[in-house]
């Protein structure tokens, strides 16, 4: 996988474990829930960053939802070469769900296997003007940093 994916989800979303098709599915362990605290794991600097891992989380997503479709598939086929070639392309989707899943890691800190609460901590908000009321806006802002 390269480290630029193409495009991908809202980044305000909080996405949902896939840790069984990653074989990182681990049983409940019974008696109260710990608390939890957050941990940050990466910070998107600029909206190129932002835009990049949001097709990266889509591209992940994407491809989950098809191995759900594919294993889905692959219990209900009866014909025993038709169930085969589809186990095959289950197979080959989930190796590069997984590779996928790994670089996400690695670059990120993001994995299916977990789930995430974005902050977004800085927005700037534009508008078109002209060169008029650009100098309007500045001088409004230069005014209020006095």
């Amino acid at each position: 996988m390269k480290r630029s994916f193409p495009s991908i989800v809202a980044l305000c979303a909080v996405f949902l474990t896939a840790g069984f098709l990653l074989g990182q599915n681990k049983p409940a362990t019974p008696g109260a829930p710990k608390q939890q605290k957050l941990a940050l794991v990466a910070t998107l600097n600029g909206v190129k960053a932002n835009q990049e891992f949001q097709s990266n989380v889509q591209l992940l997503q994407a491809q989950r939802q098809a191995a759900l479709e594919l294993t889905n598939a692959v219990a209900k086929e009866t014909d025993a070469k038709k169930k085969k070639d589809l186990q095959a392309q289950l197979d080959v989707l989930i190796a590069k769900l997984k590779e996928n899943n790994a670089a996400m890691e690695k670059a990120y800190g993001f994995s299916l296997s977990r789930n995430y609460t974005i902050e977004i901590e800085k927005a700037n908000v534009y508008m078109l003007v002209t060169d008029e009321e650009a100098a309007k806006v500045e001088a409004a802002q230069k005014q209020q940093k006095k």
